[in-house]
């Protein structure tokens, strides 16, 4: 009989229990077994938690969530190179085909053929994974901070479609922790930062990271405060880090001319927004997005961590514990505190 381990498992709607379930090991030469010490709870798990994303609730059968985890190797496949027990490691849960026609071109992170589930989900106590998939955490990091990989590599990805240049003026729109580590990079590519954000914590927290400007759209004019503050032009790009319809009418509205405005954040449930085509032509705007992220977003990520370029430690308000899952998930949902990581070890 299969070893067991600890496991939050999502059976439904906010239904997440913690049970024993069977031990992964490795099935493969390339894999690598770790025992699981943190994860961290990202939007998209908190989406299908609450059953607002693209499950909508309707599970095809329960699972265990999380893809921001980190641990300790504890055993490696007979192919594995370059890992041995006692390593601490950070896996992409993003692996790559490597031979369809967007990995061809680079673009791994659209993927046709995506190896997904050879990284499970990083709630539990142990995870397997290709070998391919692992990086080393640098000394000087704790399990927390790597915990960070996966969404800032993310954010790499936003800021490189963004058009950030030396002096220009770049609004963030929502303070939360995605939303400040696109403050962060912003700022390390020269740019003079400007968050939008409605609680007054987070607007501090945007400050002590280097942010120039903060303000309150919950008490001020969106437009007319950024116009104040960028001499009448607008921000040269703004970068939605919420998913809200109105946040990105708004982001439209304090473009400024030949500027960009990126909608990094997914919106959920689907919606629509009114839109003069006329505002994008005449201005000649660059509307994007930006998706997930590539193995070089995910390396440079950890080097950004290790060398204190971007700080991720004081973005974390909560460590919890795997038995109080379903309650940091909710102090998630609430929007207490910022970044959420729960440990498993």
């Amino acid at each position: 009989m299969a070893e067991g381990m600890r496991a939050a498992q999502l059976h439904g709607v906010r239904d997440l229990r913690v049970e024993t379930v069977p031990r992964p090991g490795i099935s493969t030469p390339d894999e690598v077994l770790l025992r699981i010490h943190a994860c961290g709870i990202c939007p998209s798990d908190l989406r299908t938690y609450t059953g607002s994303g693209k499950l909508k609730g309707q599970l095809p059968h329960s699972m265990i969530p999380g893809h921001e985890w980190v641990g300790e190797v504890l055993a490696i496949g007979a192919e594995v190179r370059g890992f041995k027990a006692g390593d601490r490691a950070v896996p992409s849960w993003r692996v790559d085909c490597g031979h369809c026609y967007y990995c061809g071109q680079g673009l791994f992170n659209y993927c046709e053929q995506p190896l997904h589930s050879r990284v499970r989900g990083g709630f539990c106590e142990y995870g397997v994974a290709p070998a391919s998939a692992l990086q080393h955490i640098p000394n000087g990091i704790s399990y927390e901070e790597a915990t960070f990989t996966e969404p800032l590599a993310c954010c790499i990805n936003g800021i490189g479609m963004s058009n950030v240049r030396l002096g220009d003026d770049v609004l963030i729109v929502g303070g939360g922790p995605i939303g400040l580590l696109h403050a962060q990079l912003a700022r390390l590519l020269g740019g003079r930062v400007i968050v939008s954000e409605p609680t007054a914590a987070r607007r501090e927290m945007a400050r002590q990271l280097g942010a120039h400007e903060t303000l309150d759209p919950s008490t001020e004019d969106l437009r007319e405060r950024v116009h104040a503050l960028t001499d009448g032009r607008g921000a040269q790009t703004v970068i939605v880090a919420v998913g809200a319809p109105q946040a990105i009418s708004q982001a439209l509205q304090v473009v400024a001319t030949c500027g960009t405005v990126n909608l990094f954040a997914g919106v959920y449930p689907a919606a629509e927004i009114a839109l003069d085509p006329n505002w994008i032509h005449y201005k000649q705007l660059i509307v994007t997005g930006s998706h997930d992220f590539t193995p070089h977003n995910f390396r440079t990520a950890l080097r950004l961590i290790r060398h204190g370029m971007v700080r991720v430690a004081p973005l974390i308000s909560h460590v919890m514990p795997l038995e109080l899952i379903s309650a940091a998930f909710d102090l998630v949902a609430e929007r207490k505190g910022a970044k959420v990581v729960v440990r498993t070890a």
